[in-house]
């Protein structure tokens, strides 16, 4: 195990096993395997899942009070060891540290949120709660490029609901599942086991989810991964309650000629959050821009010109960093290739570092200039290449942002039309509608829930209006009032 790998998990009060032939895990700044971890079987995947039922049948008897205050603690561990947590992340993931940092604090936010969130307003002097059964196990399973805050989405509505989860993290990241696990041992004592992780590949996250002792699955990842675990689902007798699939976007934005050319300038700063975000690395990354005609050129221009500032210095602006694996590039090369093919013509996109760090996958940001709108912008890259296509007119364009099946996730607009604003909020098809947004297609829920359409999802989650309610069952409520300014004994 690395050095500094094993000085930080000291520090969290613990050290992971090491095997020699276990799962590697590569640092993507420098390339280095970093750790090698024992991976669970079958045997420990059995012997987990019956811990975490053991402790939930415990825990969904207290008092929401008592569940959130778990929350709570667990919380303020994240705060204190947030900079260690940091750490492991850029070293896991490859994030710059300002992005590593936010997406810990991003997580403690998420458990005290929560547990607002979940909290009804006193009315006529009546404190209200209600109630429903928690599901029992919840099966997570989430992706390389948030490590740790997508999972929190899920954990943190799901202990307050009554449940206990196992956590499969990417094979990619999983130190800081191992990490946060730690902290919540510490943090909940006798409760440790509503938490387990289990690390290795594709196998046990297959068993995960076939598993009848599992009750429901939240899992982030590709379209494909999404379609294997809803055909396990369908033949998987305990399957009653519906999974969470956030299953990435191949998110389009449209730029209108009905705005001034301050507004324009303004707009495509505004996508760069969304474009070179996480080095595209993200389900909310823009991958589709489609430009009236007559605002193209000048698109273009403004496009370039921000991709010869983002130098090294202003990286972590952005969150920009070296892609996953190789994987990833190879994936970015065949983006770029099949573009061409199809009569695009390539701008940046070059390979950084390759001499210097050979085994790491650093490049430019890329433009895909179509002429015409073309099958391959049906593909979702997940690096940072932008497809920039003209359209004529309205329609045309909101035709383009919803061809593919994988665009359900966030479209957006840039427009001073409303009358365009509201043509596209009613018939874009994805779960967002995004208008004249500061962050392009990454901007957040707004507090209405977060989740795609068509092949980008199935089912809400973060910031939805009954936060619990994806994590209990609906076979009854039981709603709970009791008077504020009664003295009760203690």
């Amino acid at each position: 195990m690395n050095k500094r790998i094993a000085e930080i998990f000291t520090a969290l009060g613990c050290q992971p096993s090491s095997q020699a032939r276990g799962l590697p895990v590569h640092c993507p700044a420098d390339g280095n395997i970093i750790a090698h971890l024992p991976q669970d079987t079958s045997a420990t995947l059995e012997s987990k899942i019956q811990q975490a039922q053991g402790a939930q049948r415990i825990f969904c008897r207290l008092k929401r009070e008592a569940r959130a205050a778990l929350l709570e603690h667990y919380a303020a561990a994240l705060r204190e060891k947030r900079e260690l947590l940091a750490e492991i992340i850029t070293l896991d993931g490859g994030k710059t540290p300002k992005e590593a940092l936010g997406e810990v604090n991003g997580s403690a936010d998420i458990l005290i949120k929560t547990i607002k969130d979940a909290t009804l307003p006193e009315f006529n002097g009546m404190l209200r709660c209600k109630e429903r059964p928690p599901v029992g196990v919840i099966g997570l399973i989430t992706s390389f490029n948030f490590p740790m805050v997508v999972a929190h989405w899920t954990i943190a509505p799901a202990w307050l609901a009554g449940n206990a989860v196992l956590w499969k993290p990417s094979e990619k990241t999983p130190l800081v599942a191992l990490a946060c696990k730690a902290i919540f041992d510490k943090a909940a004592g006798a409760e440790a086991d509503l938490l387990h992780v289990l690390i290795g590949g594709r196998d046990i996250g297959q068993q995960l989810v076939a598993h009848e002792r599992v009750d429901m699955i939240s899992a982030t990842g590709s379209v494909a991964m999404g379609q294997s675990i809803k055909k396990a689902l369908a033949s998987k007798k305990n399957n009653r309650v519906r999974p969470i699939l956030e299953l990435g976007g191949n998110n389009g934005v449209i730029i209108s000629d009905k705005m001034s050319f301050e507004h324009l300038e303004w707009s495509v700063k505004a996508l760069l959050n969304s474009f070179f975000g996480t080095t595209g690395q993200r389900c909310t990354n823009t991958r589709r821009l489609f430009v009236q005609r007559h605002r193209y050129e000048k698109t273009v221009e403004l496009l370039e010109g921000h991709i010869r500032a983002l130098t090294k210095d202003k990286w972590d602006e952005y969150g920009y960093g070296p892609l996953i694996d190789a994987d990833a590039y190879r994936l970015f090369e065949q983006g770029k290739k099949r573009a061409a093919e199809e009569g695009g013509e390539i701008r940046f996109g070059k390979r950084l570092f390759e001499k210097e760090r050979p085994q790491t996958f650093f490049v430019e940001p890329a433009l895909a200039l179509i002429p015409v709108h073309t099958a391959v912008m049906g593909d979702e890259v997940f690096a940072p290449l932008l497809f920039v296509a003209p359209y004529d007119d309205l329609n045309q364009a909101i035709a383009f942002v919803n061809t593919p099946a994988n665009a359900g996730l966030v479209n957006g607009i840039y427009t001073q039309s409303q009358a365009e604003a509201d043509r596209f909020a009613a018939e874009n098809e994805a779960g967002h509608s995004v208008i004249n947004s500061a962050k392009g297609t990454g901007t957040s829920a707004f507090g209405m829930g977060f989740g795609g359409n068509k092949a980008s999802g199935t089912g809400e989650i973060l910031n939805a209006a009954d936060p619990l309610r994806p994590f209990t069952r609906d076979e009854h409520y039981h709603r709970i009032a009791q008077n504020k300014d009664i003295a009760m004994d203690r």
